[in-house]
């Protein structure tokens, strides 16, 4: 360990004086010598390269000559007429339908982990066997050390 703190004091004592002189240095040179701070980049303007214009109106946009056309879908008349429907309508059946809108869209899967074993249960599993209360019997293979 003593190299470590012999090469941890040398470069302490490096950067200390490295430091010192940036600093000593930046406080007394004169304005004018050094290097500039500021960088010059040339732009060259026959580059082969064209600006095109970009416009915004409220049916759609222009690029250039090009012009898009941007439309909003209109909403359903039942949502638009459905005020009267939602007043009449309780909370319940409201979340009912809107449930069964939703299911009808999703897409079955098979859930993955989701009767997960805590680090109590494993442990309890362990010692039964791979045989729990209220759960499948596990397949338990123990390890033997050789």
């Amino acid at each position: 360990m003593k190299s470590y703190w012999i090469f941890a004091t040398i470069l302490t004592v490096a950067y200390v004086i490295y430091y010192a002189v940036n600093i000593a240095r930046d406080l007394y040179r004169k304005k004018g010598q050094g290097g500039k701070d500021e960088e010059i980049f040339e732009l060259d303007p026959d580059d082969g390269q064209e600006s095109v214009d970009v416009t915004e109106s409220e049916t759609g946009f222009n690029v250039g000559t090009e012009r898009y056309e941007t439309g909003f879908a209109a909403a359903p008349a039942s949502a638009q007429d459905g005020t009267a429907e939602e007043e009449t309508e309780s909370s319940e059946e409201r979340f009912v339908r809107m449930k069964a809108k939703v299911e009808a869209e999703m897409e079955d899967s098979v859930p993955y982990l989701s009767d997960a074993f805590t680090a109590d249960d494993m442990y309890k599993a362990m010692v039964s066997g791979g045989r729990l209360e209220n759960r499948p019997e596990m397949a338990w293979k123990p390890v033997d050390k050789h």
